[in-house]
């Protein structure tokens, strides 16, 4: 005859509490793992919201925060999210850029990570807004310049825009250009010389006829 024995030892409660944590610790760190040291490190606006970058640095020093491509921003306007997949460490120091389409198309500008969708746009009010990314960094400003020249830097405040994307291509734009020349041949200008001509060629005789009665 087998007998079955059973235990009837109370679990240490410290045990118990630290595999609890540890069990909390491992459910949770695929969500924070590879994204978390992510800022938001520069914005940037036209005056009228169409023209917009939002950049994010890696803060972090451990290289490994590769789900940046799968992320999202926050603003005042709603949120902004994207699915790029992972991308290719080492992350730290990288920058990674979310822009408007009207951006991805100036000259000079460097590619954006993320062109984000027409409905989107403006990202965030010009007026002043928070920026955050996901749940792990925020960025408040003021007013952003609207010269379509300056930006704000989180570390360094109003200057000379500066985007950069996470393949190291960087840039800097002018989103309210000068207008394009008029061309000589332009037939508004043929015309004005013309009529400027004719003008001058009836004073010209105009003058003869008096000097003539003269």
């Amino acid at each position: 005859m087998r007998r079955t024995f059973r235990s009837t030892a109370t679990p240490n409660p410290s045990i118990l509490l630290s595999m609890m944590f540890g069990l909390v610790a491992l459910a949770a760190s695929p969500a924070f793992a590879g994204i978390h040291t992510w800022d938001v490190a520069e914005v940037f606006s036209n005056a009228d919201g169409t023209i917009q970058f939002v950049e994010l640095v890696d803060n972090g020093t451990a290289g490994g925060e590769i789900n940046v491509g799968n992320g999202s921003i926050t603003s005042s306007l709603g949120t902004i999210s994207w699915s790029n997949g992972a991308v290719t460490g080492p992350t730290n120091g990288r920058r990674y850029l979310i822009a408007t389409p009207a951006f991805a198309a100036l000259p000079g500008a460097p590619t954006p990570d993320v062109v984000v969708n027409p409905a989107d746009v403006p990202m965030f009010d010009i007026a002043g807004d928070t920026v955050s990314f996901g749940s792990f960094d925020s960025m408040t400003f003021p007013a952003v310049p609207t010269d379509g020249l300056q930006s704000i830097d989180d570390a360094t405040g109003v200057g000379q825009n500066s985007p950069e994307n996470y393949a190291g291509q960087t840039g800097s734009v002018n989103a309210n250009p000068a207008p394009p020349a008029v061309p000589l041949s332009s037939p508004l200008v043929v015309l004005f010389i013309l009529a400027a001509c004719g003008g001058l060629g009836a004073m010209a005789l105009g003058s003869r006829s008096v000097a003539a009665e003269r």
